[in-house]
């Protein structure tokens, strides 16, 4: 995959210079920046990978032999083929290799200020927030693949933690079914749901669009939308000590005010 782009870059290279030479007699012919784009662009394909696999390697989600959290894997030293596979994945984005799943009986949260969806009505759980609860509802064994490598992969036992290789009720990244406690997922947020929100004075706005290079929203029963990857990156984060884990900025605060409007004006 880096030798294609590789090629790619110089075979662009070497198209950009013959176009050079017609450019040349035209002062206000705004092509030749292209090639620092591009080339920056290409750098940054090639080395994307890089800097994920080092995120991760150092982190909990690193569930190989080498993993410097507690639940690790007996002998296996793969590291991103607890989550992804080049071969066989479901789904096809991003490449997923870890058996889904079968839980259906969520209960998710609810609260008299949401306005995502009415008493009863939660959406489904789907997109990446399903992927996430592969491992974190408890359901699935941590090693449980699907892809081209189909199986378990043996998980070290550490009581409280990891129990016949699933994730065990007592340890700290387990979730289980229950959702309630913790902020709704899979729902569509968008401009609509903006405007039910801040026609209500006594609660606070939410901000619209969102524009952020950390905080995204992600597919979500038909649209777009908060999953747990909206606040959580898998491969790293930015969080600093006293953050939520694997948070995609430096402070609690900084991830909760992209949606959220601190300056609204709550009466009552």
């Amino acid at each position: 995959m880096r030798k294609a782009i590789f090629d790619f870059s110089i075979r662009f290279l070497l198209f950009e210079r013959a176009h050079d030479a017609v450019d040349r007699g035209y002062p206000d012919h705004r092509s030749r920046p292209r090639v620092p784009l591009i080339l920056s662009l290409c750098i940054a394909i090639i080395c994307s990978p890089v800097l994920i696999c080092a995120g991760i390697y150092n982190s909990k989600h690193n569930l190989s032999v080498s993993g410097p959290g507690p639940a690790t894997a007996v002998s296996e030293t793969e590291v991103c083929i607890f989550c992804h596979t080049p071969h066989n994945a479901f789904p096809d984005s991003p490449l997923w290799n870890h058996e889904l799943s079968a839980a259906q009986n969520y209960t998710n949260y609810y609260s008299e200020s949401l306005k995502a969806y009415p008493p009863g009505g939660a959406p489904p759980i789907d997109g990446f927030s399903k992927l996430c609860l592969s491992c974190h509802d408890g359901a699935i064994a941590l090693g449980a693949t699907i892809g081209s490598r189909r199986g378990n992969i043996a998980m070290r036992s550490v009581p409280g933690i990891v129990q016949s290789g699933h994730l065990a009720r007592d340890a700290a990244g387990y979730i289980g079914t229950d959702l309630s406690g913790g902020h709704p997922v899979s729902f569509v947020f968008d401009a609509h749901l903006a405007s039910l929100r801040n026609a209500e004075p006594d609660l606070m706005h939410l901000n619209w669009p969102i524009i952020d290079p950390d905080v995204k929203l992600y597919e979500t029963a038909g649209g777009f939308g908060v999953q747990c990857t909206s606040c959580h990156d898998p491969h790293g984060g930015k969080g600093g000590p006293d953050s939520p884990p694997f948070w995609r900025k430096t402070t609690f605060e900084d991830v909760c005010l992209v949606c959220h409007d601190i300056f609204s004006q709550i009466e009552g």
